[in-house]
């Protein structure tokens, strides 16, 4: 305990602490400011990473757009729009009798996609399309975007627009991104014109911007915690230094004065002592116990009610009955968790606990001695630990955490919504429950090390749900490790992307495969018709093309509808399938009515043929569809590699012109592209 007058020494001492405060103070305030200077350029970089990330991703989604808008438009509408108004005026574009039926394709076209502008320019740099009309005819030929394309370059751009247009109608204030990405023609393989794709990206640059602030806060509290943590050390440090000083001029007066209650053994364990008579309400505290409340010894009255007022209202009822149950003989101990206003306005968690010490001869209590124990830091450890918990069990990923023998111990909500096992059907088991055995034993192998090696693994795996379905999650694994180092525990959190894998699927679907017949499409064809060569070069073997055009399609397609039309060439693709058996023989369309048949190692010219012959006489069988029994026949063109062309351009130009020959030739049969001599 400590008297509310001081001597010379323990003024100088109290001078110290506080110079010695307003020093960490300062330091504190510069420091703080440093971590936010950190914090905001972290944001920054983060905010240009993310930036650059979005329109590298938006980049490759344009490209397959851009793709699947010439395989489908370009042979029959883009590219004839720019051969007939090649001569016209900029001002004549707009007026093209092609662009009222071509610009409701693409809208058609455009339907579920988030573009909502395109532009097709020609070699000259002109608008010879838009979505937004009124901008047909524009020059572009200084555009650096229109150049880079005409170069055969992708490029994309974020701009600001406060007012733009779409099919749509007007935008106010949006941020979008510009992609200009080059068409090339399959038979050439030079730039045909180029397309420039808008797509808005506001929503998803604001969720960045979140991102961005949420970053720069959680990197400015995390420091200033860290800094907070430090600087508690250091002052407390400097108060016992201080607080040592000034209980030895204390102790000294204690002794002289031989004032035995001023002796709390408590005062040194950090617990702050109260010493109160009940009769006439008089409290006297100790210096820590001021020290906890902020107060220097000589400031507050030593009376009951003035610490009775910094109670929190809504624990003082609580606080008094636990009292009077205590005085009452009710309970046998007097404990209770309050909070309490320190001088700075602060409210802390403070542990009161107490005991009676003396009564009189009936039985009444005469004084009562106890000690407050600051508990913040406790409430506010729980606090988090709460807040944790509460945010694992509502997040929308699946976590489950296991022991160091791979025992699942606990898992969220979330868990049971992907997998369908329950807590009670998981806790106890190994993870192993969850496999789907498409994965091999090296590939668990791989994983297990680079656990043990790093720490962690994160990747695609396929698991099965309790109802026996599979599906694919993002998982990621980290290791806990105790004091000594030793792993401990390991916690997953993954999340189910079947849906989103399904999706990445069917674009590749729509970028590689022709709609109508599944069968593949020109730029897929191209690409395997090029590897074929190229392996035909390696292995000095013979390549085999057949272009083939069906005969007398265009006469079912106008009488009877497109729709019948449609019915026809898928079940040509299927006959033209069935002729070919060899997984290395490759079917495509590549047009309206024309496919081709690639056969690699096809050695003889009479090899070829037969199977020429064989698809002639399937395609000659008449057709059933709709009721009705159709009579078409189909003229072939065969070309060799490399007798007929050492890429796929020259090859598929020669069996194209082989197939005119076999329609000239009077159509439903096949004709060889004659051997160079």
């Amino acid at each position: 305990m400590i008297k509310t007058t001081s001597d010379n020494a323990t003024d100088h001492a109290a001078v110290a602490a506080e110079n010695d405060f307003r020093l960490l103070r300062h330091f504190a305030t510069v420091s703080l400011v440093a971590f936010v200077v950190v914090a905001v350029l972290l944001g920054y970089v983060f905010r240009m990473l993310s930036v650059d990330a979005l329109i590298n991703g938006y980049q490759s989604e344009h490209i397959n757009h851009a793709r699947i808008l010439s395989n489908e438009l370009w042979d029959a509408h883009f590219g004839p729009l720019v051969q007939s108004v090649a001569d016209l005026p900029a001002e004549q574009l707009a007026r093209a009798t092609q662009i009222p039926a071509l610009h409701q394709k693409v809208i058609k076209l455009l339907e579920g996609t988030r573009i909502y502008k395109i532009k097709v320019y020609d070699l000259q740099g002109r608008t010879m399309y838009s979505t937004d009309l009124e901008q047909i005819g524009e020059d572009k030929s200084d555009n650096a975007g229109v150049l880079g394309g005409l170069r055969g370059l992708n490029s994309s751009e974020l701009v600001h627009q406060n007012q733009l247009s779409s099919f749509e109608g007007e935008l106010q204030d949006r941020d979008v991104i510009e992609s200009y990405i080059p068409r090339y023609d399959p038979l050439t393989g030079k730039v045909s014109g180029v397309f420039e794709i808008y797509r808005d990206a506001t929503t998803v640059l604001a969720q960045v911007g979140q991102r961005q602030w949420l970053l720069v806060a959680a990197v400015v509290a995390l420091l200033a915690m860290l800094y907070l943590a430090v600087f508690i050390i250091v002052k407390r440090a400097q108060d016992k230094i201080i607080a040592q000083h000034q209980e030895r001029q204390i102790d000294q007066q204690a002794l002289a004065l031989s004032e035995e209650r001023w002796k709390f053994a408590l005062e040194g364990a950090g617990d702050g002592v109260w010493d109160r008579n009940l009769q006439t309400g008089e409290v006297v505290f100790s210096r820590r116990f001021m020290e906890i409340h902020g107060f220097a010894a000589h400031e507050p009255e030593h009376q009951a009610e003035a610490w009775q007022a910094r109670i929190h209202p809504d624990d003082l009822a609580r606080i008094e009955a636990d009292r009077l149950a205590y005085l009452a003989g009710d309970k046998a101990t007097y404990a209770n968790e309050r909070r309490m206003q320190s001088r700075d306005g602060r409210w802390k968690w403070i542990l009161s606990r107490g005991m009676v010490v003396s009564r009189d001869a009936q039985g009444n209590p005469l004084r009562m001695i106890g000690t407050h124990t600051d508990i913040t830091e406790r409430h506010e450890r729980e606090e988090a630990l709460r807040l944790a918990s509460t945010v694992i069990l509502t997040m929308d990923e699946a976590t489950l955490v296991t022991n160091q023998h791979n025992v699942i111990l606990s898992v969220n909500p979330a868990f049971t919504v992907i997998t369908g096992y329950s807590p009670s059907e998981a806790i106890g088991r190994d993870p192993k429950l969850l496999a789907s055995g498409t994965h091999s034993a090296m590939f668990y192998q791989a994983m297990w090390e680079q656990l043990a090696s790093s720490g962690h693994w994160h990747g695609e795996i396929c698991n099965r749900r309790k109802n026996g379905e599979l599906y694919i999650e993002w998982l990621s694994i980290k290791q806990v490790r105790d004091a000594q180092g030793a792993p401990s525990h390991y916690v997953a959190v993954f999340s189910d992307i079947s849906e989103r894998k399904a999706s990445e699927a069917r674009m590749q679907q729509l970028a590689h495969f022709d709609v109508l017949t599944g069968l593949p499409n020109r730029a897929l064809f191209g690409d395997r018709l090029r590897q074929a060569i190229a392996k035909a070069r390696r292995d000095k073997t013979r390549l085999a093309l057949m272009f083939i055009d069906i005969d007398k399609f265009k006469p079912v397609n106008d009488g009877l509808g497109h729709h019948v039309g449609d019915l026809l060439l898928k079940e040509v693709a299927q006959r033209l399938a069935d002729c070919v058996r060899r997984e290395s023989d490759t079917v495509a369309r590549i047009g309206g009515d024309e496919f081709v048949v690639m056969l690699p190692e096809m050695a003889t010219v009479q090899s070829a043929t037969l199977v020429a012959q064989k698809i002639l006489a399937a395609l000659s069988r008449p057709f059933d569809i709709v009721a009705q029994q159709i009579h078409i026949s189909a003229s072939i063109g065969i070309a060799f590699s490399p007798e007929h062309g050492a890429d796929e351009h020259a090859l598929l130009q020669n069996a194209d012109a082989a197939m005119y020959q076999a329609k000239n030739n009077g159509r439903n049969q096949l004709y060889v592209a004659p051997m160079p001599s």
